[in-house]
Order: structure tokens, then sequence, then C-alpha cells
């Protein structure tokens, strides 16, 4: 077991320098060739050309990851068939947004294909059951919530990724936690895949930890939101582990993308307009700065994580644990909306 340990911890180190390292390549070749440069503009959060589209390293060794354990016997054919084609998918939809940029129509379109490979492949949540038993069985309702949960978790994190680190740290905590979660329903074999990403993303994050010197872009944000809801899926349909033991996980990211999205929607703005009005936009005109914000992120992930190992302890307080984290969300979201009111959405 020691062993086992050991082994799992140099795996880890390695992928952690291989990112740390290929990042590192990624920004010279990106300078050099002053090419997926991002370039500050009214909605930026910089005010620096940055290099952008980094996130591709951690998606290219998490395939690599994935082929190998395939090779070595650790993952069934099935099992890289399910993850592999989507992923890339969804990440070299991004990349290429990132590099010519899409019309939204072209990217729904690609994400709802790949969605539904997903449903096809692993299946539909069949009920809602987010507190351990049945509430309601949803018929093929399962099917298009199902869907559309893959489709906005990708986007999601994508909107969410405005702040330097922000989006890397919450993997460091979503994927982290999220592979005890398959650890302790047996489920070895895909907690290692999803731990994979934790020191590949770490590896990223020394170069996107403010001041960024990289940005993730959207080839890594979508990968990331996808990965979020494909094994929030698979645990639900193949381990019985509960959706809400997610959402509690991913209820920085999910709460305030959705809340913004829908005070958006029914003030009648254009949906598709880029803004800067979410909770952490809205602190940094404050005066907040990346660094002061981020470890506020840090440590309400704590917080969240912390609930989620209450849960597992204590199973049948799981209601009471997605309660609570909609509480303190509620609440800082609600402090933050007096410091600095949401406003109305201006084309830039």
């Amino acid at each position: 077991m020691k062993l086992n340990n050991l082994f799992l911890a140099a795996i880890g180190l390695v992928l952690f320098l291989l990112s740390v390292a290929l990042v590192r390549v990624f920004c010279n070749y990106a300078i050099k060739r002053q090419r997926l440069l991002d370039i500050p503009n009214a909605r930026s959060s910089h005010q620096e050309i940055t290099p952008r589209g980094g996130g591709i390293i951690f998606v290219f060794l998490w395939s690599i990851a994935l082929l190998l354990g395939f090779i070595l016997q650790k993952f069934s054919l099935k099992e890289v068939l399910i993850f592999l084609p989507s992923a890339l998918m969804v990440s070299i939809l991004g990349c290429w947004d990132d590099y010519k940029g899409l019309t939204a129509k072209k990217r729904l379109v690609v994400q709802v294909l790949v969605a539904i490979l997903c449903v096809t492949t692993v299946g539909e949540i069949p009920s809602l059951h987010l507190f351990g038993q049945s509430i309601t069985y949803l018929g093929y309702w399962g099917i298009v919530l199902t869907i559309l949960g893959l489709i906005w978790s990708t986007n999601l994190y994508n909107f969410m990724d405005g702040l330097d680190g922000i989006a890397a740290v919450e993997a460091l905590f979503v994927f982290g936690m999220g592979g005890l979660l398959f650890w302790n329903v047996g489920a070895t074999n895909i907690a290692c895949l999803v731990w994979a990403i934790v020191p590949l993303v770490g590896g990223f994050l020394v170069w996107n930890w403010p001041k960024a010197r990289v940005f993730m872009g959207d080839g890594g944000s979508y990968f990331l939101g996808f990965l979020v809801a494909l094994f929030t899926l698979i645990g639900d349909r193949w381990y019985n582990i509960p959706v809400a033991m997610w959402v509690i996980l991913y209820g920085i990211f999910w709460f305030d993308a959705t809340l913004t999205l829908l005070r958006r929607l029914f003030r009648g703005e254009n949906l598709a307009m880029a803004h800067r009005e979410h909770a952490f936009h809205r602190l940094q005109r404050i005066g907040f700065s990346h660094v002061q914000m981020l470890y506020g992120v840090i440590a309400l992930n704590s917080v969240l994580s912390g609930i989620v190992v209450w849960v597992l302890f204590k199973p049948n307080y799981l209601k009471w644990g997605l309660l609570l984290t909609v509480l303190i969300l509620s609440i800082i979201y609600g402090v933050i909306e007096k410091l600095k009111p949401m406003e109305r959405v201006k084309s830039f």
C-alpha cells in the first residue's frame, strides 16, 4: 500500500514538472512567434499582452496519461472511448475559437453533439435524486437536462475564467476532492484519472498565478468545465455518487455564473454580449487585487471541501450540506452585491 502511494506520488510529481516545463515552452513559442496573444480590451482584467491558450498543455498531457493507462491495462477501451474523443473535441473547439474565433452558434452545435455523444455512451440522469433518494422520475426530460448540464458546465467554466489563477485553483479543489469521491466508492482507476488533472493544472498555475504570464484560453477552460460535468454524470450513473456532492464542490463557479446569467436574462439583456458583471469582476472594480480575490476563492473552496468531507462521514446530512453551501454562497453574493451592485451590460 505504501509502495502504491509512493508510486502515485511520483507520477503526480512527474506530471507536475512536465506541465511546468511545457507551459514555459508554450509561452516562449507564443511570444517569439507573436501568435496566440491576448491583447487587453475594455473587458479585460489585465493590462499587458499575454500568451493565451496554455491550457492545451494539460489537455495534451492528460490525454497521454489516459492512453498510457490504457496500454498498462488500467483503463478499459470503453473508458478511453468515453473520455478521450469528447474531451478532445471540446478542447479543440476552444483552441480553434482562441486562434480564429467562432460564432456562438457554431460553438453550440459542436457542444450539443459532444453532449449527445456522452448521453449515448454513459446514459442520462434518470431521476432527480440530489439528496440520495429519487425525488421524481424524469423520463425523456432526463436526457434533455443531462445534455443541458454538460453544455452549461462547459461554458460556465469559460465564463468564470476571467481572473488570474481562478480557473486553475477551482480545478485543484473540484478535481482533488472529486477524485476522493470516486476513491471512496472503490473506483480507484477513475479516481486516479480525476486526480491526474490536479498536478497538471498545478503546473500550469505556476505560470498563471498573479501576475499571470499565460492564460488558459478556451481550450483549457472548456476541457475542465466539460470534465466536471462528465465525471458528475459517470459518478451518478456508474457509482451512485450523488450529484449534490459535485454541486457543493463546484459551488463558486456554478452559483456566480448561473445567478448572473439569470439576472441578465430577466433584465432582457443580450446574453451573447460579453460582460464584466460576475462577482469577482465587481470586486476588482472596487479595488480588490487578483491575489486577494484568489485567496478568498481558496478559503471558500476550503470550506466547501470541508462540507463534502463532513457529508462523506455523515451521508444522511447531504441535504443539509447542500443547503449550507447555498446559504454561504448566497450571503457572500449578497455582500458583494451591496458593495458593488450589478450593472446593466454595455456593449464594448
